[in-house]
């Protein structure tokens, strides 16, 4: 299931993992609750923020593919270090990227 980054066509598998992971990502989006938790600090979100913040991730979204990504923390970032690892991008803006790593 782990595609070269040089073959962007992914194969029927490829294909299935990538539409069951697009599905529950929506699926997690369509469903989202915004719970403020008893004694928190500061004002609540109101609905049409929140509803903005989630219209707004799923323009980010992306035709899920392949992709190697260095997993570190910020130092390792700076000097070059980490692992490399095949993960699927979901989502991109900006300069940020939404990764999910298969099982």
């Amino acid at each position: 299931m782990h595609k070269a980054v040089s073959d962007p066509e992914p194969d029927a598998a490829d294909k299935d993992f990538f539409q069951r992971l697009r599905r529950e990502l929506e699926h997690e989006i369509s469903t989202y609750v915004y719970d403020v938790p008893a004694g928190a600090l500061g004002v609540p979100l109101s609905a049409d923020v929140i509803r903005a913040y989630l219209n707004s991730m799923r323009l980010c979204l992306v035709e899920p593919h392949w992709e190697e990504a260095n997993i570190c923390t910020p130092e390792e970032a700076r000097t070059g270090m980490g692992v490399k690892r095949m993960c699927v991008t979901m989502a991109e803006e900006e300069g940020y990227v939404l990764c999910v790593r298969p099982p």
